[in-house]
């Protein structure tokens, strides 16, 4: 996506390197609004992994409780 170098941030699209303040206004609400889901992707993707552990703590407590004895027979193998 964007990467700065030591003068302007650039966007690499297909690769090709732009200027970004060389660009359209236009292009450059796009890339600030491609920057911005990227950012949103990644706190989505976080939230999941937290439920997805979550979900997984809970499965494993109600296993224990209801299955007792098969986690009992499993470390003892």
């Amino acid at each position: 996506m964007a990467e700065v170098t030591d003068q302007e941030p650039v966007l690499v699209l297909n690769d090709k390197k732009y200027i970004i303040s060389e660009l359209e206004p236009q292009a450059q609400y796009c890339v600030g609004q491609m920057n911005y889901i990227k950012q949103q992707q990644a706190k989505a993707q976080e939230e999941l992994d937290r439920h997805t552990m979550a979900y997984m703590g809970f499965q494993s407590q109600l296993t224990q409780m209801l299955e007792p004895d098969t986690e009992d027979s499993a470390e003892a193998e």
